[in-house]
């Protein structure tokens, strides 16, 4: 082993088994008719790497503990990590996903730790506002000549449409008229509830 494996500088002891796993995430498309799949390529996924070992007496396990490897765990920040194991990968930091400890009866001042690290890749800046042609300022970005370009040129036109009311006018002076009459049907029933009683009723 030509590079001892190391998270964030510290050297990790008593490595009884080391492994990487690579993955790439393929989209399965069936199609009718067709032997076999299509698969459309969505990209490398995270590299995984698992370390396992095991540390003897209380001083090796304290140490352990103590270490920085569980403070990088707590705090869920990425850290470096080199092994000669990711040579040639892309995997420049990553993220402490699994810390399993172990002790068991059957073998006496034994330890035995489990380690699952997964690579961290730095998520893209957001994005900015609206499409990202005005700056926070609000001043047009010069490089990319937008100083230049007449938008008020860019503005169609709109065709006179008129007064959009005009057709309706005569039905709308048709239905009034007809609801202003609708007003003399009711008197008749005004003067019989308003009619008094006679004496003597």
């Amino acid at each position: 082993m030509l590079i001892k494996p190391m998270i964030n500088g510290w050297e990790i002891p008593r490595i009884s088994n080391i492994q990487s796993q690579e993955s790439r995430r393929l989209l399965r498309l069936p199609v009718p008719g067709l032997s076999g799949d299509l698969h459309q390529d969505l990209g490398r996924g995270a590299l995984v790497v698992d370390i396992s070992g095991s540390l003897y007496g209380d001083e090796a396990r304290d140490e352990f503990l103590t270490e920085n490897v569980r403070k990088a765990f707590l705090e869920a920040k990425p850290v470096d990590f080199v092994a000669d194991i990711v040579n040639e990968s892309e995997l420049e930091q990553v993220i402490i996903e699994t810390l399993s400890l172990e002790e068991n009866a059957d073998y006496p001042g034994q330890f035995f730790y489990f380690i699952r690290l997964r690579e961290y890749t730095e998520p893209p800046e957001p994005a900015s506002p609206g499409l990202g042609l005005v700056a926070p300022d609000l001043s047009l970005d010069i490089e990319l000549g937008l100083d230049l370009l007449d938008l008020p040129g860019l503005l169609v036109p709109l065709p006179d449409i008129g007064d959009l009311l005009q057709p309706i006018e005569p039905a709308a002076q048709t239905l009034k008229d007809v609801l202003a009459g609708a007003a003399d049907l009711f008197t008749p029933l005004e003067s019989l509830f308003d009619s008094t009683p006679a004496e003597g009723d």
